[in-house]
């Protein structure tokens, strides 16, 4: 299963992704409408294999290696803020 159809699972339909990298930086990938988006993960840059979900917390999130401008890989968290 991939993101999109494991957020879908989850309740989701309308969010925003806050990303987090190993450095803090800060990235928001605002309006996202799982039911119209196909691959989720090529959008986000994720490599689909190392993605972890964590989603019996209070604040949902995911933690993925992603690839930065360069091509190399770095971790991320993607937050889920629901609309």
């Amino acid at each position: 299963m991939d993101l999109n159809e494991r957020l879908i699972t989850q309740g989701y339909d309308h969010i925003d992704i806050l990303l987090i990298d190993e450095e803090a930086n800060q990235t928001t990938v605002a309006d996202i409408t799982l039911h119209k988006v196909t691959d989720l993960e090529y959008k986000l840059y994720l490599d689909p294999e190392t993605i972890t979900y964590h989603f019996d917390v209070d604040d949902p999130y995911f933690e993925a290696n992603q690839k930065d401008d360069l091509g190399n890989d770095k971790k991320v968290k993607g937050y889920i803020l629901e609309w």
